[in-house]
């Protein structure tokens, strides 16, 4: 079958997690008007969002593992019907308890989604094409993101913030209907039967929800609150006894080789210090550009759209750079690029330009563009064909919990070190913040040249690839 018609799947599938960005990034935009129409404290406005992040984080390695154990494009329909109800069911909602109820059911029909549709996506690939794959691929996600502030905003304008669900549901529509005329239904693994790790699942959930509960509200409510410590600690009782458990079980949700793989924990730091900047940068620049200059919310929204739109166009390169040159090579630049963009963002004064502004930004986008396509995919070539599901659902889990560490951190040394007014010099607070970022992309340089897996990829036919091809 023609390149052509993958590329075509590969947009449908690919807009299926467009769709689950989007949402994301539109319900920020309307929250403010959520807590005006069911009256709500800041604290419980926050359960809108960690409902979601929740579920999602603990259900993309179940999901992935499912998806290779019974057919990724079974969970991956599922998941978007789930999804779209969800979506529905939300903008119907009539209190918070009702909204962060069927908003943790976006979140499990997102898990479902993401990992499968992108393991199918890449597999319609052969191994030297896969790099290209993944970056139309972060092309896509970065998309939703760029997407997201714009079409909220005005849709929540025009329709009130229940439009944001309803809307999404209808990218989630086209996606369905590309997905079921376009993909076929892989084959399922036989050899991969077993008990589900029912057990290991419960205790993930359990570990996840403590700590990502436990991170965001520790500023809120102090480290040395009981119930923080509490959380805490089942975290560290309950992590080595699950190691452990997962170590003897057959199939576990988790399996420990995986963190034993150079390749693949390489290519899951490198991706995580991404998404790490990402998330600290997200939080930082828009509070910079008011509170320190004064700027509004449109103006704020205009300046940071360019380093969003930069990421369109550089991920694709970046995928291909990956396979013609390799992993190591893209994520190498993009490490050494963003570091520099993140340093100069931290030396920014209260007298610095619009446009130096936006210069950096843009220089900073360049660099994130580098890495995350090159970096997931060394962590799926890392690992056989068969399991790479459970692969995307691990990576992207651990990417997340590292996601909102980093953005507890920064925000902890907002709260210490950032005092108004400011003089025309770097920020304290904003520059001690941005080092600190610059610091761990920089760092993750000495994982690189264990991206290299050119020597030992899976060789994927172009027969085999255009079986999941109608």
């Amino acid at each position: 079958m023609g390149m052509y018609k993958k590329y075509i799947s590969l947009v449908a599938l690919a807009t299926s997690a467009f769709a689950t960005v989007l949402s994301t990034s539109m319900v920020r935009i309307a929250a403010p008007y959520i807590q005006e129409s069911f009256l709500l404290r800041y604290a419980d406005l926050t359960w809108i969002h960690n409902s979601y992040q929740i579920s999602y984080a603990i259900l993309l390695p179940v999901f992935g593992q499912l998806g290779d154990r019974y057919g990724r494009r079974k969970i991956l329909l599922a998941g978007l019907a789930l999804f779209s109800l969800g979506s529905i069911a939300s903008g119907l909602s009539w209190n918070m308890a009702s909204l962060v109820i069927f908003r943790l059911f976006q979140g499990v029909g997102g898990a479902a989604v993401f990992p499968n549709a992108l393991t199918i996506g890449t597999g319609l690939f052969s191994a030297d094409e896969r790099g290209r794959a993944m970056g139309i691929w972060a092309m896509g996600v970065s998309l939703g993101s760029v997407a997201g502030p714009t079409l909220g905003g005005f849709i929540v304008q025009i329709f009130g913030w229940r439009g944001v669900f309803f809307v999404n549901v209808v990218f989630i529509l086209i996606s369905l209907a590309a997905i079921v005329y376009m993909v076929r239904v892989e084959e399922e693994f036989d050899d991969y039967a077993g008990a589900f790790d029912f057990r290991g699942t419960i205790m993930l959930a359990f570990m996840i929800t403590m700590l990502i509960t436990g991170i965001v509200s520790g500023p809120d409510r102090g480290w040395t609150d009981p119930v923080i410590m509490l959380m805490m600690t089942a975290v560290l009782v309950l992590l080595p006894l699950f190691w452990r458990y997962e170590g003897e079980h057959a199939k576990p949700v988790i399996d420990p080789d995986l963190l034993l793989n150079r390749t693949f924990m390489s290519g899951m730091l490198c991706g995580g210090v991404h998404l790490v900047a990402i998330q600290g940068m997200n939080f930082l620049m828009p509070l910079f550009l008011s509170q320190v200059h004064g700027w509004d919310p449109l103006m704020v929204g205009l300046i940071m759209l360019p380093q969003a739109l930069v990421r369109l166009v550089i991920s694709p390169l970046s995928g291909y750079l990956s396979d013609k040159l390799d992993n190591a090579i893209p994520v190498a630049i993009g490490l050494v690029v963003r570091t520099i963009g993140l340093v100069m963002l931290g030396l920014l004064t209260p007298e610095s330009t619009m446009v130096h502004i936006g210069l950096i930004l843009v220089l900073d986008g360049t660099g994130a563009a580098m890495i995350w396509a090159p970096s997931m995919n060394a962590a799926m070539q890392s690992s056989p064909e068969e399991k790479r599901g459970s692969v995307a659902g691990v990576f992207n889990m651990l990417r997340f919990v590292m996601g909102a560490l980093g953005t507890v951190f920064v925000g902890v040394i907002l709260d210490l070190t950032f005092r108004a007014p400011v003089a025309a010099t770097p920020v304290a607070g904003y520059l001690h913040a941005y080092l600190m970022l610059g610091s761990f992309t920089a760092l993750a340089l000495f994982r690189v040249k264990d991206l290299n897996v050119r020597s030992n990829r899976v060789a994927v036919t172009e027969d085999s690839s255009d079986e999941l091809v109608r």
